[in-house]
């Protein structure tokens, strides 16, 4: 089975996710981006991806929304419905880049791992007090 990565958000933060991504890992056609822009409802977003789960059976679509309660994410629940389509909500960089690299199709219980893992990275850096005997080897 094939796995498409749908990134989904207000306004276009999603497309500028998708820019950097490519700028980091390369073109990737399993990454794909939809955006709902001011004034538009969140079927815009869901009926595309509604359409594709439908069309293409053997594809898992899993949808990343940018905003957890937001109405992107909201507005795609009832694609759960379908077989083939997870939702994320949280969207960042390593997630993405995690689900993207994931083998097909993705359990439920592999997409928390992924979620869990990109906890981790998501920290406050404070402030580094310099040492003359530390090189740059050692701080990585």
């Amino acid at each position: 089975m094939k796995k498409n990565v749908v990134l989904v958000s207000h306004g276009e933060l999603c497309k500028g996710m998708a820019h950097s991504l490519k700028m980091i890992i390369g073109e990737n056609e399993s990454l794909l981006s939809l955006s709902m822009m001011p004034g538009e409802h969140d079927s815009v977003v869901s009926d595309q991806i509604e359409k594709m789960a439908t069309d293409n059976p053997n594809v898992q679509y899993v949808v990343v929304s940018d905003l957890y309660g937001g109405s992107v994410g909201n507005g795609c629940i009832p694609l759960l419905e379908l077989p083939n389509v997870k939702l994320v909500s949280g969207m960042n960089m390593g997630l993405v880049i995690e689900l993207l690299f994931a083998p097909a199709p993705m359990s439920d219980d592999q997409i928390n791992e992924k979620i869990n893992l990109c906890k981790e990275g998501i920290v406050q850096i404070s402030k580094i007090e310099t040492n003359d005997q530390v090189d740059d080897e050692d701080f990585f």
